[in-house]
């Protein structure tokens, strides 16, 4: 690697140049760190709504009235983080033109899901 000040010829792993002493960092490894959250984000986020849809689909098989039982809270607090997952999965797209759309969209079905449980709340089903 060589230096973009002196132009000296050094170690490719080398932070500093051993000439002039000038910073060979180029920041490339915190684009990588970020984007491997970013994934591990989304993967939690469709992994998370895998298990708690699985869920959601034995208690209503195996329990009657299910929505008359405990087992609302549950199902009304999954469909809560529900609402977070459109937003995460938005905010991975990397496309400044179709990121700001999907987050609009994102937000759109985030306040759809809050409604339909604020209404699920209010008219007790």
């Amino acid at each position: 690697m060589n230096c973009s000040k002196c132009f000296t010829e050094n170690e490719n792993d080398a932070l500093f140049c051993k000439n002039c002493g000038t910073s060979l960092y180029t920041g490339t490894t915190n684009h990588k760190t970020k984007n491997k959250i970013m994934d591990i984000l989304v993967f939690i986020s469709i992994a998370y709504w895998f298990a708690m849809d699985f869920l959601n689909v034995i208690i209503r098989i195996f329990i009657d009235n299910w929505y008359d039982s405990p087992f609302k809270y549950f199902q009304m607090g999954t469909n809560l983080i529900y609402a977070a997952i459109p937003i995460i999965i938005a905010l991975s797209i990397k496309s400044k033109g179709l990121k700001i759309p999907a987050i609009i969209f994102a937000g759109l079905i985030a306040c759809y899901i809050f409604y339909n449980n604020i209404d699920w709340v209010i008219k007790g089903y």
